[in-house]
Formats: C-alpha cells, structure tokens, sequence
C-alpha cells in the first residue's frame, strides 16, 4: 500500500484500523438482523457491499478511495455470528454442534488458503490484482447466498430491531477503538484519545441502560449472568489478541532480512506458502477440540487450546532466522486458535434461545475484534519502545520477544478463564436435538 499510494506507515495502518472499526461496530445489529426476519436479505446486502469494497480497493486511484473499499469489507466479519444463526435453525442434533464449531473457524480457514494466492498475486501482479480477485470471489459468495440460502424462519421471531441501542453501540464501540487503534500514534495521554475514551464510557452506559429497557433489546445482557457466556465472551476477547497479531508478528520476523540475526529473509510469496498450516491447524484442531469436550468436557478442551495457542507466540522468541521455528509458530498458533474458537460458540448458543443466536455470537466476535485492537496497540508500543536506531523505526529483537511475549500472556490468562467453565461433559447434542428444524422450502 506504501508502494502503490505514496503512503507513509502510520497512513497504511488505516487500512487495517478501518475495516476493524466497520466490522466491530456492525457486527451486533447484523447479528440480530440474522435471528429475525430479514436474515435472507440481510446476509446478500452484506455480501454484495463486500463485493463491492474489493472493487472499490481495487480499482480506486487515491488511498482515501481505497480506505472506502477497505470499511466496506469490514462488513464481512458479522458473517461468521450470521451463519451460526443460520445452522442453529437449519440444522439438528450432532450435525449442529459440528456446523457451528466448523463456522465459528471459516475465517481462519479462509485466511490459511488465500496467503498463498493473495500474496503471490500481490508480490508479481500488483496489490490491484489482488483486490479485483477478491471482488470477483465475493460476488461468486453473493450469487451462492441468493441461489443457496433458504428464507424461512420460524413465524413467530420477532422482526423488531432496537434501532437506539444498535446506534448508541455503534458510536460506543467505534470510539474505543478508535482510541485504542490510534492511541500509539496520537499519544495516550492526547486529549483526543481522552475525549474519544470518556465518550465511549458515557455511552456504553447509556447503551446497557437501553438495552435492560427495551423490549426486544439489540443484545440480550442478562445472559451474561450465565457462567458459559460469560467465560465464553472473556476468553474471546484474550484469545482475539493472539489471534490477529501473532500473523503479524510472524510476518514481520519471516520478512526480516538475516542481518538482523532474527529474520528468516522470505519473500512475500514465501510467507503466503509459511501461512498455509492456518487452514490445516484451525480445522484439524477445532474437530479434536469438539471430541475432546464430549470425552472430557469443554474445560478440558478450552484449557488445551489456550495453551497450545501460547506456545505458538513464544516459539518466536527463538526463531533466530530457523524457518521451522517460524513454521511451527504457525501451527502452534492456528492449533490454539482452531481448538479455543471451535469451542466458544456452542457454550453461547448452549445458553441462549434460538432467537438470540445471532446477537449472542456476535457479541463473541465483536469481543475478539475489540482484543485484536488492543493488542494492537500493546504489540505496537512494545516493539516501538525497543525499536532500532532514533529514526530507523526498525523493529528489534527486543521488541518484538516483548510482543510475543504479551500475546503469550493473554493465551496464558484464558487457561486460568476456562476454570470458570462447567466441568460435566457437553449436553448440547441433546439439547439442540429438541430444536424443531425450519422447513426447507419444497419438503414436508
């Protein structure tokens, strides 16, 4: 993006930050969209403006149009909590719990399988490229939506939105994260991040007070008195922190020339081929995790996947230009990953009602979104703290060991979580087994 816009590196992280505040902020109503009504329409506008994005970033001449593509794919992030809304309706029994750990991982098995093309396409055909193949893809993901996706649900959802709480959260959430994305560069103690941190206190108070008020609230806070969403919803938002940022710190490692006496001196494409194991780990991790949870019970299952998701980040600590230690961070890390988010998902739709599926997952995932932004920020004041010569702005040993270090800690942290978890052994086949499936249009 450096390259292609003329941008310095503080201007480029924008492409990040924005598509993380679109996709946070959005995710909850998009979530409740999907429990009532409007799912059908709802889940094809979101894969058309996804579409849309790609194209926009691809085609788009200046970097502020680029940025506009790039918050329109944020949108895509509410998916994953819509999908599940869908699966909890249209399937049953075993296949349910199976769909839904298998849903809760398809970014990651997204990611894994497009490294490799995306980074090669952007290294010898342009970061456009890349773009225009993603918008094609999407829109072959919008058609599949509109031929594959059935409408119905059950008649007596209700199709009510909390229009005030979805806008008050919005601008509670976006504030946030806003402060924390930009906090590292505009300083923690500028009034900015101040005023944008007492906003978001404000109206996250106004929010819960909305939300124990309405109807048909836009999420359901009472269940977060309930031991498995709680546990479920803490140990997201610490594993969102290894999760979006340990790629990051792999890749900068993997890039590092070997001079620097930690680099592995990849090219682009060669970090696309280090990255492929995500897919493999994340999906062969979260089906051990779901046969473990039904031998041993899910604190078992979510206490092996915080720890071996904390040993993916220190791995790093060691690499010292040895490609297989970079290799095996990877597993490490998409392992830990697949096995923790693999499990979350079914201790909430466990909890929850039918109805409240989307809004309760989604919860989930703004959490892992809000952990991904703060470790963010904590991995980027680490290794700016340790950086190279006043100046260079290159990043050290030091810094970067402090950073794995931190997204270690946050695995470690959700080990001490899933004690919270109920011990006895997973009930959910039995009791999404009671859930009358919807009709599919054409049956009886």
């Amino acid at each position: 993006m450096q390259q292609t816009f003329g941008v310095g590196a503080e201007a480029s992280q924008w492409s990040y930050t924005i598509t993380l505040l679109v996709g946070a902020t959005l995710t909850p109503l998009l979530g409740r969209l999907a429990d009532g009504r409007r799912r059908r329409p709802a889940m094809l506008v979101v894969c058309a403006l996804v579409s849309l994005g790609c194209a926009i970033s691809a085609f788009g001449t200046q970097f502020g149009i680029f940025l506009a593509g790039r918050a329109l794919q944020g949108i895509a992030v509410a998916l994953v909590a819509m999908t599940i809304a869908c699966a909890r309706d249209l399937a049953t029994g075993t296949a349910t719990v199976r769909l839904v750990a298998l849903l809760s991982i398809t970014t990651a098995l997204g990611a894994g399988a497009a490294y490799p093309v995306t980074t090669f396409t952007a290294d010898h055909f342009g970061l456009r490229a890349a773009y225009g193949g993603a918008a094609v893809l999407a829109l072959l993901v919008t058609l599949a939506v509109a031929a594959g996706l059935p409408g119905t649900v059950p008649v007596d959802r209700s199709s009510q939105l909390d229009v005030r709480g979805a806008v008050v959260l919005i601008a509670a959430t976006a504030s946030v994260l806003l402060a924390i994305s930009q906090g590292n560069s505009w300083g923690w103690s500028s009034t900015r991040v101040l005023v944008l941190g007492a906003l978001a206190l404000v109206l996250l108070l106004l929010w819960i007070r909305l939300e124990l008020r309405a109807a048909h609230p836009l999420v359901e806070l009472r269940l977060f008195a309930r031991r498995n969403v709680l546990a479920a919803h803490l140990t997201g938002l610490l594993m969102g922190v290894s999760l979006y940022n340990t790629p990051v710190l792999i890749t900068r490692i993997g890039l590092a020339p070997t001079s620097t006496h930690f680099g592995v001196g990849l090219t682009l494409s060669a970090i696309g081929v280090v990255m492929i194991p995500i897919a493999v780990g994340n999906y062969l991790s979260s089906r051990t995790a779901t046969a473990v949870a039904r031998v041993w019970g899910r604190r078992v299952a979510l206490a092996s996947g915080g720890v071996v998701g904390a040993l993916g980040p220190l791995m790093l600590i060691k690499v010292d230009g040895r490609l297989w230690l970079l290799v095996a961070s990877v597993v490490l890390t998409s392992c830990g990953a697949g096995a923790t988010f693999g499990i979350l998902p079914g201790l909430v739709v466990d909890s929850v009602e039918p109805g409240e599926t989307g809004s309760a997952t989604s919860v989930n995932i703004l959490l892992r979104a809000v952990g991904g932004a703060v470790g963010s920020a904590v991995t980027a004041a680490l290794i700016g703290a340790a950086a190279g010569p006043e100046g260079s702005g290159e990043a050290t040993m030091t810094g970067l060991t402090w950073a794995a270090a931190a997204c270690a800690a946050t695995c470690a942290a959700s080990v001490v979580l899933s004690c919270c978890v109920p011990s006895r052994r997973v009930r959910s086949e039995q009791r999404l087994a009671a859930v009358e499936p919807v009709p599919l249009p054409g049956t009886d």
